[in-house]
């Protein structure tokens, strides 16, 4: 029986995972609460997708079409303009939390053909705040009305022995194509003062919505209560370049997800947890779940083998 749980337990935790996965090319922030450090770690995952479209004949298109580049790059942050202007960008919403170190993966990869040049720029930051945690009247709270940030500027970090912006949607697209200096230059000229060409990739704004309008479940095996949030085709850019009667385009969409996970059984205030002891019979609920699980799979799989099983037309025989 012992092991019929675990097993059961095993599948409902990678079923949760599985509906917890990001969709591919989508951005996700996870916040995983822990209540006894008194930390929060903060995983911001962006990934931005833009695109350059242009007509098949155009001098543009022979310049770009068989362009392809990649570049990836991490390290590792206690201090610096990166780790100040993450900080500025929680400030603004709460100065009370404070970021400890970060750590940054970026990657980019540029591929083009006759008609468009796509850009899949996916910065993976992984951070670590304090001061989310607060008592009040003997009950733990914690405030995350800072989550839902966007670092609004450029942001310059030392990778690899050289200053790179992993933020801005212009740098990347400078970055992706430094060796292609034509290509560049038209892109500049056409979208350098766009909305798309300005706007940051470290963009959760779209996640501002109060935690309790998000999807609530409590797992009583791992004492963890999660909150998600998916918004899709959210803040769309795209602009528009024309020149002797040829249209060229530019355009990224996010589609963020936002997953809050806090060990302990929670509740949602506004953009505030409420930390409580769980319900009496939380856990009963789930195990007596899981064994109408295990019965439901046992008794489908009893049909199935009888069904397949071929019928005697005689006498029947008792086993000896």
């Amino acid at each position: 029986m012992e092991n019929s749980r675990k097993a059961v337990t095993l599948t409902a935790l990678a079923a949760l995972l599985l509906t917890l996965a990001p969709m591919a090319n989508a951005s996700t922030l996870t916040v995983d609460l822990n209540p006894q450090t008194q930390v929060a770690k903060v995983n911001s995952l962006s990934a931005t997708k833009i695109v350059f479209t242009y007509p098949a004949n155009s001098a543009i298109a022979k310049y770009l079409e068989n362009v392809s580049s990649s570049e990836s790059l991490n390290a590792s942050f206690t201090g610096g303009m990166g780790v100040r202007e993450l900080q500025g960008s929680f400030d603004n919403r709460d100065t009370s939390v404070a970021v400890q170190n970060m750590t940054v993966a970026l990657s980019y990869s540029a591929k083009g053909n006759a008609t468009a040049l796509v850009i899949d720029k996916t910065t993976n930051l992984t951070s670590y705040v304090t001061g989310v945690f607060k008592v009040v009247n003997g009950t733990v709270h914690a405030d995350l009305g800072w989550r839902a940030y966007v670092v609004s500027g450029p942001m310059d970090l030392d990778m690899h022995d050289h200053a790179v912006d992993i933020n801005m949607v212009g740098s990347m697209v400078q970055d992706s194509l430094a060796t292609h200096v034509f290509a560049l230059g038209f892109i500049m000229s056409a979208f350098g003062g766009s909305g798309v060409w300005n706007s940051p990739t470290l963009n959760f704004t779209a996640l501002n919505t109060p935690l309790t309008s998000w999807i609530r479940s409590y797992d009583a095996n791992t004492n963890t209560t999660t909150f998600t949030k998916t918004i899709a085709g959210e803040s769309t850019f795209s602009a528009t370049f024309s020149e002797d009667g040829q249209n060229y385009t530019m355009s990224e969409v996010s589609d963020p997800t936002g997953v809050v996970a806090v060990r302990g059984y929670a509740n949602a205030q506004a953009n505030s947890l409420v930390i409580v002891p769980a319900p009496a019979g939380s856990a009963g609920i789930l195990v007596a779940a899981s064994a109408i699980a295990v019965a439901a799979a046992a008794a489908a799989g009893y049909l199935y083998f009888r069904m397949r099983k071929p019928q005697s037309s005689g006498r029947a025989v008792l086993p000896t």
